[in-house]
């Protein structure tokens, strides 16, 4: 590096590359394709920061990033580097990509330095290659040169998981380009696996030893794998290696079959353990990550419905490791459909998908934890903020023996991985754009570190630059080793992709290639004129077989494909616990459903005081001078007391599970039980609903008569705010239900009006239905009949109907729901508690159906 007539050059050393800088340059180093150096890291900000040559020195200068720029170890806004001396530049704080820097001092061009080594790890060789100069006062252009990909620095032999510091904690390992987009090779083993052919198992390998698999740091091997539990799995050593599972959650696999206790390891045996593939050659697990295991292959699928209309027809393709694939399309092309066969939440009627040398739906127990799907709705309540989504979901999906540490240090590594520091405490709904939202659906997915990604229109309703930046950020994830596919009607940023996949209608594909040449393939000039021609019927005949792809060999069995099996769930307290906090949460998070919980019971309580009158519950103080009562009072607090726990039952519950329909759908996929989800619900709002039926009647009837001879049992108001509760919690379970059947919010206004006015009008307190056919029968169905039965029996409203010698006055008739006696009075409210029973029954069966419905 000579020095230039304007001062000396400079070099920059980064993961086995170097490049030469001359005087009067400006370096930007930065996430954004406009950058000179290029680092597409999760802890890199767009515009980072700049190596500027000004006043004859060199500076380094952050750029007011996120995380920061280390210099020798130490956070800096701006410094000067001293010429002939290196040193080591952090860019993106502890966990970013460390660059190697070197200011030149005299006409001799020095030896490129070694690239940088973390402590206690020796610097990895790599070729040089030649330097290459930037005109002066000019910035070259974003492709030219290539930007760089950090350096992957060997596993820890203390930790034997290749790679997982970078992938799990978004650490020095930061994702750069993919294969089409020059620079340095991308990861080829995805985040967290063993390179190919590393072997498992350390030390000596003899005869009586057993060693233990997990994720505790007391096994002999520890996998640094959120689905690997803390002890595995074990391998006994002897005259034949016997390998048992030690109760895993997500399971050990041998040739494709879960094993249930010890089974015998053969030469050339597969073995499976989180998202790992390892082969026994007879004296030691060696990892298999070849490019073949991490290809995935789309055989032939074709997807059929009633009638005979395909909605997919004969999609072949092959998406290879560390690639970022776009499906595009007009509606109605099959993208969804096609996403769903890929990910086995719809299978395929017929073909295969190929993944790790299996067929995914044959094989879908063991390679269903490899899969991650973000949908197209955000999969986290809006009203937690994000680390406490995280946190949930992560006591969801992780094994049930992580802990509590552990999970928190998977949710910051996954927070760091989608640049979400800043935003960790912020609520989802209300505190984050529409970019970030998406980032915290990924992040979601990622707390399992699926080497599979598929995303469904990530980039909806998000503007051009965000729309970009989410591009960018899967290009990352790609780079990484997944395998990623996106379904998106933008075309904005395909020019990040590896390959663009065009659906026509009918669902077949139309082409599959680089995105540089879907325009020459169609001989269009944009992207409005190739989607207008894929409607075109003579499509077919004006444009050549696509390329890329690859046809059905006809090796693979072309058979109907069958059911697949439902994933393996946690036990019934474990998510029942889990789902119960997070609903308490996300209550006391949302201000209008809190303020609704505290204000509306006493407000309403309050109204109900309206009534004429001041006899309370007292029946007899109503008696006129003929003896004859006037229960109008009367009448009219119960009537406003039952339509009142009505109305709060629903609103308080219609609502609940279509607004969020897509996180449950997505837990289900992952192994949530519709049953506990539901018996959460129920828990939580039933307990919730009771005790604001309690509270309307105590607000309603302080400091006024209660009923004559303190009710049927004795126990006064309270009898009437029994009946209520119960009423308001068997509304609100009907109204779980109804929620699970409704498509959209828009529809749980109709819904609630319709339930509560039922309830008003088949309870008997306007409109008798005592004694009426039809009518009467339909009535029982209504938990307001029972309720309002209760109570009428409490206040013993039969007398009302009576003269004053005990004869029923004329055009009256007693309703024998209201005899005043204890077996009558605990009759209602059994049939209440059954009716409400019937409505958790009715519950279970639309949610599940809810969870299995396609879009």
């Amino acid at each position: 590096m000579p020095p230039g007539p304007a001062g000396p050059s400079l070099r920059v050393g980064i993961g086995g590359e170097s490049r030469d800088f001359a005087p009067q340059t400006t370096v930007t180093i930065g996430r954004d394709q406009a950058c000179t150096l290029v680092l597409a890291h999760g802890d890199v900000s767009r515009r980072h920061a700049e190596l500027r040559h000004e006043r004859g020195s060199w500076w380094v200068v952050d750029l007011g990033s996120t995380n920061g720029t280390l210099v020798d170890g130490q956070r800096v806004g701006e410094l000067a580097l001293a010429p002939g001396r290196s040193v080591d530049v952090l860019v993106g704080g502890t966990r970013g990509v460390p660059l190697r820097v070197q200011v030149g001092a005299g006409p001799a061009a020095p030896a490129a330095p070694p690239p940088y080594a973390a402590p206690g790890r020796p610097p990895q060789q790599a070729p040089q290659q030649a330097p290459q100069q930037t005109p002066r006062g000019a910035r070259p252009p974003a492709h030219q040169p290539p930007p760089f990909q950090p350096h992957q620095p060997p596993a820890d032999d203390r930790t034997m998981a290749a790679g997982a510091p970078a992938a799990f904690a978004g650490g020095a390992g930061g994702p750069g380009h993919g294969p089409r987009h020059g620079g340095a090779a991308a990861r080829t083993a995805p985040p967290g696996q063993f390179a190919h052919g590393q072997p498992l198992l350390r030390g000596p390998v003899v005869a009586g030893r057993t060693f233990t698999i997990g994720r505790a740091q007391g096994c002999d091997v520890v996998l640094d794998d959120p689905l690997v539990s803390r002890r595995h799995a074990a391998i006994e050593l002897g005259r034949a290696a016997v390998l048992r599972d030690l109760g895993s959650f997500n399971g050990t696999y041998v040739n494709g079959s879960r094993l249930q206790g010890g089974v015998g390891l053969s030469p050339g045996d597969e073995v499976i353990v989180g998202n790992q593939t390892f082969t026994w050659t007879g004296g030691q697990l060696l990892a298999r990550n070849t490019r073949s295991d991490l290809t995935l292959v789309v055989e032939g699928l074709t997807t059929v419905v009633k009638g005979g209309r395909r909605l997919l027809d004969g999609v072949s393709l092959e998406l290879g490791p560390a690639s970022l694939t776009a499906v595009i399309g007009p509606s109605g092309s099959g993208k969804s459909t096609m996403l769903g066969a890929l990910t086995g939440t719809r299978p395929a009627t017929y073909g295969n998908v190929i993944w790790q040398g299996h067929d995914l739906y044959a094989h879908y127990d063991q390679l269903r934890h490899q899969i991650g799907l973000v949908p197209q709705q955000d999969i986290q309540h809006p009203q937690l903020t994000v680390r406490q989504g995280l946190s949930y979901a992560a006591r969801l999906r992780l094994p049930p023996d992580t802990g509590s540490a552990e999970r928190a240090q998977r949710v910051e590594q996954v927070v760091g991985q989608m640049q979400l520091g800043r935003q960790v405490d912020n609520r989802i709904g209300t505190q984050l754009s529409g970019g970030q939202k998406k980032r915290v659906s990924i992040a979601t997915e990622l707390l399992t570190a699926p080497p599979l990604l598929f995303l469904d229109e990530p980039t909806s309703g998000l503007d051009p630059g965000l729309d970009r930046d989410v591009m960018h950020l899967l290009r990352g994830l790609a780079d990484e080793g997944r395998v990623v596919v996106v379904v998106t009607h933008s075309v904005l940023a395909l020019d990040v992709c590896d390959k663009v996949v065009v659906m026509a209608p009918g669902g077949r594909i139309a082409y599959a290639g680089p995105p540089d040449e879907v325009l020459a393939h169609f001989g269009c000039s944009d992207y409005p004129e190739v989607f207008d021609l894929l409607d075109e019927p003579d499509l077919w005949r004006r444009i050549p077989p696509p390329p890329g792809g690859r046809a059905a060999t006809g090796a693979l069995p072309v058979v109907a494909n069958a059911a697949l099996p439902s994933p393996p769930r946690q036990s019934f307290a474990r998510q029942f616990g889990t789902l119960v906090r997070r609903t308490l949460s996300v209550i006391a998070s949302d201000k209008m459903l809190l303020a609704l919980l505290l204000l509306t019971p006493p407000a309403i309580g309050g109204l109900s005081r309206l009534a004429q009158g001041g006899d309370g519950f007292a029946l007899a103080r109503t008696a006129d001078d003929n003896g004859l009562l006037r229960p109008g009072e009367v009448v009219q607090r119960l009537t406003v007391f039952i339509v009142a726990a009505a109305l709060i039952g629903a609103v308080m519950t219609v609502w609940a599970l279509v607004n969020e329909r897509a996180v449950f759908r997505r837990e289900y996929a992952v192994g949530l039980s519709p049953g506990v989800y539901l018996t959460s619900k129920v828990a939580v709002f039933g307990v919730l609903c009771f005790l604001q039926g309690v509270v309307v009647t105590f607000v309603g009837t302080v400091g006024l008569p209660g009923p004559d001879d303190g009710g049927v049992v004795g126990l006064g108001w309270f009898e009437v705010a029994i009946a209520v509760g119960l009423v308001c919690t068997a509304v609100a379970v009907l109204c779980l239900a109804i929620s699970a059947l409704l498509t959209s919010s828009e529809q749980g206004m109709p819904a609630l009006i319709g339930v509560v006015m039922t309830q008003l009008v088949f309870s008997g307190a306007i409109i008798s239905v005592a004694g009426r056919a039809v009518l009467e029968q339909l009535a029982w169905l209504a938990p307001a009949r029972w309720g309002y039965a209760a109570s009428a029996a409490t206040v013993d409203l039969n007398r009302s109907k009576e003269g004053a010698d005990g004869a029923l006055l004329e055009g009256e008739e007693r309703d024998v729901l209201y005899t005043p006696d204890v077996d009558q009075w605990v009759l209602n409210l059994f049939v209440l508690v059954l009716l409400t029973l019937a409505f958790v029954v009715l519950g279970y069966l639309t949610v599940r159906r809810s969870a299995r419905a396609p879009e």
